[in-house]
């Protein structure tokens, strides 16, 4: 529900930020945010799945791994405030003093989302994650609420106005929404143990030589997803950059609102997966697996489909015309295409990724991510000078290709498990079908955007499920 409710506000949030900024502004929000990203998960290591793993495992060392948790989180957040000033002072299109204040605040903001997600941690290990769709929808309303008065209310959009200080205004809201869902999530988890910052050197190198290998390769799966923004600002004019970066983001944007129900479903499925693998009852884990990976199959292909019969009219509600302007190269609907099918190959590929964690084999991660990791850094080098940002996502996609092809060849030593085919023969054919009448509905969207969502939307994604259910999941299935 949390998920739900976080996905339904950053879409409102989106088209306020998108009809309120400039193309350019609303480039530079993600870039900072992009940038921000790859320092944040370089400070997590890994430490969020790692404490569910080690928590659940381990319920009655509960205060004491949470507590050093926090602790080395803290340490390594101070670090990334400091490296992330340092770097951006000395990188073309972070070096602007509008983009170091928005560097600053939002690095403020990952330190307090790095204390967050460990009471995360200790309630998900716990099954006690009710209590974050309060906490996190509370701080989104917050945060949503903050960037509508200051859009409407407070500095309101005009042909004189100066962006400076409502743009940093607006970097300010988003870290007010972290800081009272932190605050929230204390009150809540400190009641299952005693929350305290603990400094236990010997359990803390502990610990961080258990997430390094999966931080780092948690760090170079973020360092493929995020890089290309980095080099589409070293390889592009300052101002070009920006709009590149806004045209490419947008669609991103949207599917990230999506993505966050996989890692979502992964998160609560690991304790149970992890102790399958702990008390060797592989049957059980193969038949987790096997479910795992034909549920995100049929939903990652339904999104494909979906997105690309209404990826305009999504872009025209969440946003506006400049994002389908012809007077650009490529349009938001152009990158949209490619994320789709970033999308598709991720949802399938993330199950492996599970598999290395819960089995306690996540060093391969690194191995992985390295390989991917060169690999689009190299292919975005050569693609970014001629394909701008479309050349950014088809290294992305077979980006996650390759993972998918690595991610199953590492883990047949560890695991092999069947996917029933006729729920994935089920689930292209109907795909296939929802596409051709979403095909011959297309003239909706002349009448209605909402009623083409609606109806295209909606209903095909009905139509789709219904018919994958009756003919693949009508047995009640048992894991």
């Amino acid at each position: 529900m949390s998920k739900a409710s976080t996905a339904l506000i950053s879409i409102f949030l989106l088209s306020i930020l998108t009809n309120y900024l400039s193309v350019e502004l609303f480039g530079l929000y993600n870039k900072v945010y992009n940038y921000l990203g790859i320092f944040s998960f370089l400070a997590d290591l890994g430490l969020y799945t790692i404490a569910i793993r080690e928590i659940t495992n381990n319920p009655n060392d509960s205060e004491k791994i949470l507590g050093n948790v926090m602790s080395l989180r803290l340490i390594l957040g101070i670090a990334i405030i400091v490296l992330s000033l340092f770097v951006g002072f000395f990188l073309p299109g972070y070096n602007s003093t509008l983009a170091l204040f928005s560097i600053f605040i939002v690095s403020i903001f990952t330190l307090f989302g790095l204390m967050n997600s460990s009471l995360l941690a200790l309630m998900q290990a716990n099954m006690k994650v009710e209590f974050n769709f309060v906490s996190t929808t509370f701080g989104k309303i917050i945060n949503l609420i903050s960037i509508a008065l200051i859009a409407f209310f407070f500095f309101p959009k005009t042909n004189t106005l100066s962006f400076d200080i409502p743009f940093l205004c607006i970097m300010g809201a988003g870290l007010l929404g972290i800081v009272i869902n932190t605050i929230m999530n204390y009150s809540y988890a400190s009641k299952i143990c005693r929350i305290r910052f603990l400094f236990d050197k010997e359990y803390m190198l502990h610990i961080f030589k258990i997430s390094l290998p999966y931080g780092l390769a948690l760090f170079l799966s973020v360092v493929y997803f995020k890089v290309d923004i980095i080099l589409l600002s070293l390889f592009e004019p300052r101002e070009q950059a920006d709009v590149s970066i806004a045209l490419y983001s947008l669609p991103m944007k949207i599917i990230e609102v999506l993505m966050i129900v996989v890692g979502f479903y992964l998160n609560s499925i690991l304790p149970s997966l992890s102790q399958f693998f702990d008390k060797k009852e592989i049957e059980k884990a193969k038949k987790l697996l096997a479910f795992s990976s034909e549920f995100l199959f049929s939903l990652g292909l339904i999104i494909f489909t979906l997105g690309i019969l209404l990826r305009d009219t999504i872009i025209l509600l969440v946003a506006n015309k400049d994002y389908l302007s012809s007077a650009h190269q490529y349009t938001s609907s152009d990158a949209f295409l490619i994320v789709l099918l970033v999308v598709l190959f991720y949802f399938i590929s993330s199950v492996f990724n599970y598999i290395f964690i819960a089995s306690n084999h996540q060093s391969r991660l690194l191995k992985i991510n390295t390989i991917v990791s060169i690999f689009n850094i190299i292919g975005n080098i050569i693609l970014i000078p001629k394909l701008s940002f479309i050349g950014s996502g088809i290294i992305t996609a077979c980006s996650q290709i390759i993972l998918l092809v690595l991610g199953y060849y590492y883990t047949r030593d560890i695991i092999r498990f069947k996917v029933n085919y006729k729920t994935i023969f089920t689930s292209i054919i109907f795909a296939l079908f929802v596409f051709f009448m979403g095909l011959y509905l297309k003239g909706l969207s002349e009448i209605s955007l909402f009623l083409d969502l609606i109806v295209r939307g909606g209903g095909l994604f009905l139509i789709y499920f219904l018919g994958v259910y009756f003919f693949s999941y009508h047995k009640k299935r048992k894991v």
